[in-house]
């Protein structure tokens, strides 16, 4: 099998993750999604992806609430998915729930969108704009690379990358972050949102 995750792969094991689910007599599961696999199966890019960021869970379509720990039957279940689809452990894990923790951007559930794979799992993906909050914030923090190619391809306006700016401000008060902030939007030809920040 090829490795990481394509928009059909990804298809496949979400589909698999929530037919285990049923067969176990599990509660169903929503999962609040962002990262990598949530612009792939949005359409947003065309990419493979290494796993699965579950950033928080919800509870009957309304409440969202923390994703750590991972309830027990779910990580069972995609334990089993990884094995049937020769999946990295971890491939679905709840690496992003910091963000959820430090506060997710304004309207954030308003953005989702729904997904259902069988009759046990739903899966929200983050919109397109907070995707641009947390694709912003992980470039600065991480340094370029892919995070910036992501946002190259979700083409955000000066209006949007200011907005996601003063969110990543929230969650990284300190001065350096701001430096790299700046740096990052400067070479990203948006001069004018750095010396707004």
């Amino acid at each position: 099998m090829p490795a990481g995750l394509s928009r059909e792969r990804l298809d496949q094991a979400l589909t698999l993750l929530g037919e285990r689910l049923r067969l176990v007599g599990a509660t169903p599961q929503e999962l609040v999604v962002c990262g990598g696999s949530s612009l792939i199966a949005a359409g947003f890019v065309s990419r493979v992806t290494r796993d699965v960021d579950v950033l928080a869970l919800r509870v009957r379509g309304r409440e969202v609430i923390s994703a750590r720990p991972l309830p027990p039957a779910l990580l069972e279940a995609a334990n089993r998915v990884a094995a049937d689809l020769g999946l990295p452990e971890g491939w679905l894990n709840n690496g992003p729930a910091d963000l959820f923790e430090m506060g997710l951007p304004d309207g954030f559930a308003s953005r989702l969108q729904q997904r259902t794979f069988g009759s046990h799992l739903t899966v929200w993906f983050a919109g397109r704009l907070d995707q641009i909050h947390f694709k912003l914030y992980a470039a600065a923090d991480q340094g370029p690379g892919r995070h910036v190619d992501d946002l190259t391809t979700l083409n955000p306006s000066g209006e949007e990358l200011a907005a996601a700016a003063r969110w990543a401000f929230s969650h990284d008060v300190s001065p350096g972050f701001r430096g790299l902030m700046r740096e990052l939007l400067t070479q990203m030809g948006h001069d004018d949102v750095a010396r707004q920040i």
